[in-house]
């Protein structure tokens, strides 16, 4: 079963990795995002970009941005990075209970295992960014206003040229 630090990692590489490349993702945003502490976040960002999944930049338009290709990895492979399950430990009373019980725990943990190296991190990333946290993201892009039309002014281009101005305008 995954822990909720695997599914917070999870959730936080899913939307780092659903940004434009152009983009990167602050903390902040992260922290905003998912409704957890700024400095969680930070220790599972470092889990992260230590396993190879993200990139930080620094400086103004910094943040975080994926490096991973989506259509190699696995869940199983993020989920990796957040979280290594261990497997039951061994006690030396081991009773027919805890015997059967552990092996239930051994199957389902492979089970979960199985089925999430099947499955593709790229069908959980959207293709789009949510509009919510891209106005909280920097972006490289300066996001400048819109130029005003140009408007040609009605004016001589030169003093030489005055005088013929004023004739077409007295015509």
């Amino acid at each position: 079963m995954l822990s909720k630090r695997a599914t917070l990692g999870l959730k936080v590489f899913t939307t780092i990795a659903s940004a434009p490349s152009h983009r990167t993702i602050t903390a902040d945003t992260l922290a905003s995002i998912t409704g957890v502490s700024l400095s969680y976040i930070e220790g599972i960002l470092k889990d992260a970009r230590e396993f190879g999944l993200i990139q930080a930049t620094r400086g103004p338009g910094g943040g975080y941005h994926s490096v991973a290709s989506m259509n190699s990895l696995s869940v199983w492979d993020v989920v990796e990075c957040f979280n290594l399950p261990s497997k039951p430990s061994q006690h030396s009373h081991q009773s027919p209970e805890w015997r059967s019980t552990s092996l239930i725990a051994e199957n389902a943990f492979d089970l979960e295992k199985e089925f999430l190296q099947n499955c593709p991190i790229s069908h959980l990333v959207p293709d789009w960014f949510d509009s919510v946290s891209s106005k909280q993201s920097k972006s490289m892009a300066m996001n400048f206003k819109p130029l005003p039309p140009k408007i040609s002014p009605v004016a001589p281009n030169s003093v030489f040229d005055l005088s013929n101005f004023l004739n077409l305008q007295a015509a």
